[in-house]
């Protein structure tokens, strides 16, 4: 099924400026989304960090943010600079338990705004898991067993922190088309 014949873009659109809001929000920093997301054949979680997310419901798949260490050093920095913590408490390793545990409090606002942003706009709701976060030496292909044997449609969206460091959504969707409709 063709991506623009399905409501799939409209979610990447919404999940993308959830992932942009509460970042600079945590971060009081600017992050750039790139002006194209990218139609590709699987998602996969790759960098040195990566979240991934599984919601199920009136929508269904999988949500992956892949950091590389500096984006992700960038990021949990700046918010913990915004929360006022001394510099010399602010973590210097990716993998480090700090930088995870923030990485995943991040995406676990994300992915609630996610889902309250679809719930306002389309009236769906979907359930979700506690965001997991990976530090990752090679990419690792993800894929989710669906209620309709179609398969998933698949994009990836490219954001860009204040310091130009790049991290990457990738999203699983199961194809669908969201009609307005309203009872008589």
């Amino acid at each position: 099924m063709a991506l623009t014949k399905t409501s799939t873009f409209d979610f990447v659109k919404l999940f993308a400026r959830a992932v942009t809001e509460t970042i600079e929000d945590a971060t009081s920093s600017q992050i750039y989304v790139s002006r194209t997301a990218m139609q590709v054949e699987g998602v996969q979680i790759r960098g040195d960090l990566g979240v991934f997310m599984a919601f199920s419901g009136d929508y269904n798949g999988i949500m992956i943010l892949n950091y590389d260490a500096e984006s992700a050093l960038e990021i949990v920095g700046a918010a913990l600079r915004t929360m006022s913590m001394p510099e010399e408490e602010i973590p210097k390793y990716a993998g480090s338990d700090e930088v995870r545990q923030s990485i995943g409090e991040l995406s676990n606002q994300v992915i609630g705004k996610c889902r309250a942003m679809v719930e306002e706009r389309f009236g769906l709701t979907s359930m979700t898991n506690i965001p997991a976060v990976v530090p990752i030496t090679v990419p690792i292909a993800l894929s989710m067993v669906s209620k309709e044997p179609k398969a998933f449609e698949c994009v990836r969206v490219q954001f860009t922190t204040q310091n130009h460091n790049k991290f990457y959504m990738e999203m699983a969707l199961e194809p669908f088309r969201v009609v307005p409709f309203e009872a008589s």
